[in-house]
């Protein structure tokens, strides 16, 4: 072969691995060139956090289904023992560890034979570009590794196409569909859900395709469905009310981030319209905590209940959103 001819061999494969990355064949670990979302968290250095020691009766048995951890690609205030430790501290039942670049049931394993002692710890894996974007094989390797404490599969999250395209970042995108259509791995992953009675959490991808994979799980009689902090922002899935009320029709619980409904302003004031207008039956409350500078896991959801219940809520609507309904979507008995 000749040098021409390979030059051009190598032009035509890369364009090919290019393409493959894009339209969701091939290896989506091939970046040219390569760039990640945790890039620009590496230059912040925010005051670090306070542990306000911050108590409810709605964490007494609460479960916290999206805890980010350290160690992680960028600062985190605590690692995954550590956010064990303060929930049962606090009383809480469970911890779901969130990273979204691999998985964590490997984790969970090592912190309930190490860490802190009486409290239910799982895991789970968003398909974001580490793992190779909507790979069934990740979700196959998550929910196999010993112990069995992989419980959640998020749709892709910081690498999903629609947060990429909102930012005009540069960097690999994890797909779900493509020109309106869902792609084949979305389907293999939905049945793999199913078939391991796992549950299901949409990401950050737009609102038609959150409730278009969530039409589909509801075809294969997926019962444990999380519509990913849908009032958190334009960049994530940002659903109006009658998307989420197809969403709650579909099977969907909604969450609702502790910061949304601790923080005074407009964002807070929607969302209590929101749950008010779901009922809180169909919404859970979670921390979504660990970053550097803001509160802990079970200080957040402390000043979420403190906030929720200021505003008129019940306690037994509080232990539906911070009880009742997370365990049933981590499998647990209602209690």
């Amino acid at each position: 072969m000749s040098k021409r001819t390979r030059g051009a061999a190598v032009a035509i494969a890369i364009a090919v691995a290019a393409a493959g990355v894009y339209f969701g064949r091939g290896p989506l670990l091939a970046q040219i060139p390569p760039k990640a979302h945790w890039e620009p968290y590496k230059a912040r250095h925010p005051k670090p956090s306070v542990d306000q020691k911050l108590t409810d009766p709605a964490l007494v048995g609460a479960i916290d289904l999206h805890a980010h951890y350290g160690p992680d690609s960028y600062e985190r205030q605590w690692d995954a023992f550590e956010v064990v430790k303060l929930a049962k501290e606090r009383g809480m039942r469970g911890v779901v560890l969130k990273n979204h670049w691999s998985e964590s049931a490997g984790l969970a394993w090592l912190v309930r034979k190490y860490g802190t002692q009486g409290i239910e710890v799982f895991g789970a894996v968003a398909l974001d570009t580490p793992v190779g974007g909507v790979n069934p094989m990740a979700v196959r390797y998550m929910s196999d590794v010993e112990g069995h404490y992989g419980r959640i599969v998020w749709m892709p999250t910081h690498d999903s196409e629609h947060e990429v395209d909102y930012e005009k970042g540069s960097r690999t995108k994890a797909i779900v569909s493509r020109n309106g259509k869902l792609i084949p791995e979305v389907f293999e992953v939905l049945d793999l859900i199913k078939e391991r009675d796992l549950t299901l959490a949409t990401g950050h991808v737009t609102p038609q395709e959150a409730l278009t994979i969530m039409a589909e799980a509801n075809k294969r009689g997926i019962s444990k469905i999380i519509v990913t902090h849908p009032l958190l922002g334009p960049q994530f899935t940002d659903m109006s009310l009658p998307q989420l009320q197809e969403a709650v029709k579909l099977g969907g619980a909604v969450e609702i981030t502790a910061g949304t409904v601790s923080r005074d302003g407009p964002g807070k004031t929607r969302a209590i319209e929101f749950i008010k207008a779901l009922g809180t039956q169909n919404v859970f409350v979670a921390s979504d905590s660990g970053l550097v500078g803001t509160p802990n896991h079970p200080d957040a959801l402390a000043m979420a209940a403190k906030s929720l219940r200021a505003a008129g809520f019940s306690e037994q609507d509080l232990n539906r959103m911070f009880k009742q309904t997370p365990a049933r979507l981590v499998g647990l008995p209602v209690q």
